[in-house]
C-alpha cells in the first residue's frame, strides 16, 4: 500500500513490516544509502518562474487594447 498525504504533500512506500514514516534526506544521505544498496525512493520537485508578456506587446491585443482597457490587466497563466 502507498500512503498519500495531500496536506503534507508526501507519498510513502512502506514495506509491510515497517511502520509508516516520512523522512527528508540530504544529498549526502541519499548518496550513502545508494552506495549501501538500500531501497531508496526519490522524488525531485522543481519550481520555475517565467516572465509574463505585457498585454500591450501582443500584436492582436495591442490593436484592441482600447476596447477593454480596464478589463485586461494581465495575461492568464
Amino acid at each position: 500500500r502507498v500512503h498519500i498525504n495531500c496536506c503534507k504533500k508526501t507519498v510513502l512506500f512502506p514495506r509491510p513490516e515497517e511502520e509508516l514514516c516520512s523522512k527528508l534526506m540530504c544529498c549526502r544521505e541519499v548518496t550513502r544509502s545508494v552506495k549501501a544498496q538500500e531501497d531508496v525512493f526519490i522524488m525531485f520537485a522543481s519550481l520555475r518562474t517565467e516572465e509574463k508578456d505585457e498585454v500591450d506587446v501582443l500584436p492582436v491585443v495591442r490593436e484592441f487594447a482600447d476596447v477593454f482597457p480596464d478589463d485586461i490587466l494581465d495575461l492568464p497563466p
